[in-house]
Parts: C-alpha cells; structure tokens; sequence
C-alpha cells in the first residue's frame, strides 16, 4: 500500500507544482530561488484480515478539497469574479460568490473524491492557488454476514465496537509520512525528491473467522428467523480443542452474542450432571422417579413441570429426555452434599458469570448471583437453566469443556492467539457426559440435529421469557461433532419464534444440522472458477468475491473507489499484470 501511496502522489506531482508556482507567484515569494513543498503521506490503520487472509476491513485514500477564503479574499479582484462562480457550480455549492466573499468562514469544503485528477479538472486554474487538496483516508469494511458486528466501526481515526475498538491500540496508524519535493527555476514540472520519511502504519490482525463459514451460517440462521417469525436469532461456531471462533453470527444490529444474555433452560443440564458425577453425587445407575412435576422446596408453593411424564429414569436417560423432576432431584442432592457456595463455585469454573476475555468490546459477564443472594429455590431453578443469564459466547465455552474431554478453552477471535485451557472436569466425567449427550441427538430432544453420515452430540434448551410475557421462548441448541473427536462446537438460538413452533428440537436443532451438513460440503461449495495467471472480469462482483478471487491470485496492491459491486475494474480483465489492480464500485 505504501508503494500505492507514493505512486499516487509522483502522478500527481505535476499539478502540484504548478499549484506551487502559482501560488508562489500570488503570495509574492521568490520563483528562481531554490523551493521546497513538503507533501503528506497519510499512515494507514491496519487492515483485518479473515483466517484465509481475506480482507475485512482496511483503509482507502481520499482526496478532500478546500477553499480558503481568506486567501482568496487578500488577493481577489473582479476578474475572478467568473471564475470563482464556475467553481461553486462545478461543485454543486448552493453559495454563491458574494455568500462566500461576505461571509466569515474562512474555509469552504468543496468535494471529497477518490480521485485528485477529477478534483483539479473542476477547478478554473487562476483559483488553482487558493485550493487546498488533502490526502486523507476512511474505513472500508465487510458488511455483509454480520461481520460487520464483529468488526465494529471506525470514528475520527479511533475504533468504536468491536474488534476495532478492543485492538484499536494495536490497529491505529502510527505517524504519517511526507515527501521533501525540490523545485528550482519557474518552468522546471519535474520535482526533484530530496527526502522522503516513510508512514508508520497500524499492525495487520487476522481473524480466526472463516468468510464462507461465516455466510453459511448467517445465511441459514436469517432464514430460521423469517420462517420461526422469531425476533433474532445467531450461531457461534468454535474450534472444540483451540477455541478459535470459525463464524460469530447474529440477526440483529449489535453484537447480543456477547453484548446481551439469555437464561439457557434445559441446556444447562449437562453442566449440572457434570458438576454431580464429577463430585460423585450421583452415579451413572442411580434412578429417579418423574410423575410429571415436582416441587423443589416443599414449604413454597412453586411447582416445575415436564412435557409429561417420564416415570423411572436413571441419570442417562434424564438428560436424554430432558427431565426437569429428574434434574431438580439431582440439583437438590448436590445441594445437600455440597452446598450452594460449592455449586456456585462450580459454575464458575465453568466459566459462567464471567466474561470470557474475547478480543471484542462491550463484552458483559452475564447474571449469576452469588450464593448469598439466593432463595430458596435458587439451586433448582438455576439447574434447569432459570435464573441464570448468560451470554451466548460464555455459554458456549461453558459447554465446549464437556466436548474438549473436561478442558475449559478460552475463546479468541484471532488466528494467531495462544490456546489457553485449564482443567475443570475429569475427562471421565466428560465422556460419560458426552455419551449421554450423544443419546440426546440419536433418540431424545435433539434427534433433529442429526446430520447423515457424521455423528452429533448436544442439548436443547427452552426457556421461557416470564417478563416478555405468555407464550414468549427462548430456545437454543448447542452441540458439537463428529462425536468421536470433536472438531467444532456450535451454538444456535432463535429469540421468541412464534410459528406455532417453539421449541429447541423444533426450530433450533434443525439450522444445527443444516449448517453442519453445509459445512462438511464447504470445500466444494465456494468454487469460482477463474484463471490463476491472469486478472479475470470481476465486473458485477461483491468487493468481498473479487477481493477473495484477487488474494487468490497474489494481487497485493488493491485500490477500492466506491462502494457497492465492481462496475470497472484496472486493468481490464485478461492483463498478466497483477503487481497492482483499481476496483470501481457502485
């Protein structure tokens, strides 16, 4: 890019110095004696990369026009007087002549442009001297699939939201450059370089998110909302054993995967019987009785029911069928044996309540009251996943111990982040857990999560949404494959689908298994055909498929102008010059 930036500027060189004489010679300064014009070389923020080191987002150079009034108005006779109303015209300025001559600013914006040339070409060349024209710089980022959610934007040169925001230190331009131009004689067009001081950029970041990853599952999520009539929805995808986040998704206009919390329901069940086994509060045959309902405090008169009931059932078959009588028992035990601060404690090390440390901004821990802010019936309630809220990211790394044989993985966003885990449960306890969370997917509540020919292990959950209002869910299904030795662990949530359908083996266990069973094709998905030697036609395309297709074939000098899809491009398609290429977008 820098080499980008000082071809820009030798171009252009020419109609500096002539802006230079000219103003020389309007300001009364020697001609023939030796000159000197120093030009800016804005730094650039560093560009985000995805994990294939495509560009999400990265700076573009601008030119910005200005008047200066005031030194028009010390120098101005009568003759401009048509000059100076062709500018305003040319610029589409309502002001006319007398407007900017009588008035008290002393600079006046004309244009902001792409191009330096089509800037000078609108400028009468006697009030060439009295036009300031900046070199300045503006974010372009990746808005589609969400990522711009995770990206966050980019405000007078400081990152707000985001990763713009949480990297802004490392991202941030350093210090800009300048060239030292030399002139010497009245006529001489051709500056003389006498020095030129390098621009310190901002660093480069890669994301561990996947682009295509990212679309499939905002494209499938997005769908599950319009057909579920839900609110929003929003999947996360993780490496199970590094904790690189593969695709961050959410329907809505902020980040609510770590910015908002939902309470879990049933899918903090597996948590709990990790706590109990891990503790040997239950054993694996231990049996419990579910006539359909139960009180968990007899003196209170609250009751919690199931679907139906389940009549005997031992540990593993409870968590297959979701059994909240089962659960509320086993969640009482460990309150007998291990107390309410043990249990709290215990769910803090799996991460709940806490903000998972995610290069993002505006992360929030969650709710997770202590101990000694408990009723009652806290310890049941929270064990079906009420009375707890978490954010989807921090439940996810929550659940991803289970499916990492027992390790806690901190989640990153960055590829090039160290893999941080920490011990939280026997690798015992997690595969038995596991095995029971296997049942779930092949003849419980997840059985719609199943995907032909790979193996899927996970949990639903449906809470209801008591302060929205009757008939109001929050339903979720979190999982991971292959089973065996799991790869990715994924979240999927849908807010309040109001489809006749609600619950989480309905309308969040399916997008699972799309997503997966799309996944497994994604190699074969994204193929554009396209030679690897030459610059082909990306006239039509996204900014997001030609920069793939030109990071694909070594293009590493990219210019953006516009926004929108590639209208032209420089050079024309079936050039073997790829040092360079010029995307015109609208």
């Amino acid at each position: 890019m820098l080499g980008l930036r000082v071809k820009l500027i030798l171009r252009t060189a020419g109609i500096v110095c002539i802006l230079m004489i000219l103003s020389f010679y309007f300001r009364g300064t020697a001609a023939y004696s030796p000159s000197y014009w120093s030009v800016r070389i804005p730094a650039l923020r560093g560009k985000i990369l995805d994990k294939n080191g495509r560009f999400c987002a990265l700076d573009e150079i601008f030119y910005v026009a200005y008047l200066d009034v005031r030194f028009l108005k010390s120098r101005y006779s009568d003759r401009l007087d048509p000059q100076l109303t062709l500018l305003l015209r040319n610029f589409n300025l309502s002001d006319d002549k007398d407007d900017i001559l009588k008035g008290s600013v002393n600079f006046v914006k004309l244009s902001e442009d792409k191009s330096r040339e089509s800037i000078v070409a609108k400028i009468p060349t006697s009030l060439m001297p009295f036009v300031s024209i900046e070199m300045q710089t503006k974010r372009n980022q990746v808005k589609e699939y969400s990522i711009d959610r995770i990206l966050g934007k980019v405000i007078d040169g400081h990152g707000i939201g985001g990763v713009e925001e949480k990297l802004d230190e490392v991202l941030s331009k350093r210090k800009d450059g300048k060239f030292l131009l030399r002139y010497q004689g009245f006529v001489t067009l051709s500056p003389k370089i006498e020095r030129v001081i390098d621009p310190v950029d901002g660093k480069d970041i890669r994301l561990s998110i996947d682009i295509d990853l990212q679309r499939i599952c905002f494209t499938e999520i997005k769908k599950a909302v319009e057909e579920n009539k839900a609110i929003a929805g929003g999947v996360i995808v993780m490496e199970t054993k590094t904790g690189k986040i593969r695709a961050i998704v959410t329907t809505r206009d902020w980040n609510d995967t770590v910015m908002g919390y939902f309470e879990p329901g049933s899918a903090m069940k597996p948590i709990v019987y990790s706590i109990a086994l891990e503790n040997n509060v239950v054993a694996l045959n231990d049996t419990f009785y579910c006539p359909g309902s139960i009180k968990p405090v007899e003196d209170l008169d609250i009751t919690v029911r199931d679907l139906e009931p389940h009549g005997k059932v031992d540990v593993r078959k409870a968590l297959s069928l979701s059994c909240n009588t089962a659960t509320i028992l086993i969640a009482r035990k460990i309150k007998e044996q291990l107390g309410d601060f043990q249990f709290y404690d215990w769910l803090r090390k799996f991460g709940l309540g806490e903000k998972t440390n995610i290069e993002l901004a505006g992360e929030i821990p969650g709710v997770l009251r202590k101990p000694e802010e408990w009723s009652k019936i806290d310890f049941a309630m929270v064990s079906i996943g009420h009375g707890i809220g978490t954010p989807a990211l921090q439940f996810l790394a929550a659940f991803n111990t289970i499916a990492n044989k027992g390790e806690y993985v901190s989640p990153s966003i960055l590829e090039d982040s160290i893999v941080t885990k920490k011990r939280v449960i026997s690798e015992k306890t997690a595969e038995e857990v596991s095995r029971m969370l296997r049942a779930v997917v092949e003849e419980g509540t997840g059985i719609r999560a199943q995907v032909p020919g790979l193996n899927v292990a996970g949990k639903t959950g449906t809470a209801q949404k008591i302060a929205a209002g009757e008939g109001k869910y929050f339903s979720i299904f979190v999982g991971f494959f292959p089973y065996e030795d799991p790869q990715y662990t994924m979240i999927v949530y849908l807010d309040e689908p109001s489809a006749e359908k609600y619950l989480a083996g309905e309308v969040a266990a399916p997008v699972f298994s799309k997503i997966v069973a799309r996944m497994k094709e994604l190699s074969k998905e994204y193929l554009i055909s396209y030679p690897k030697n030459m610059i082909p036609n990306l006239k039509g395309m996204s900014l997001k498929d030609a920069l793939f297709i030109l990071n694909d074939i070594g293009v590493k000098d990219i210019q953006i102008r516009g926004t929108g899809l590639v209208i032209e491009q420089y050079p024309e398609p079936g050039s073997t010059d790829l040092s360079r290429v010029l995307l015109i977008l609208q």
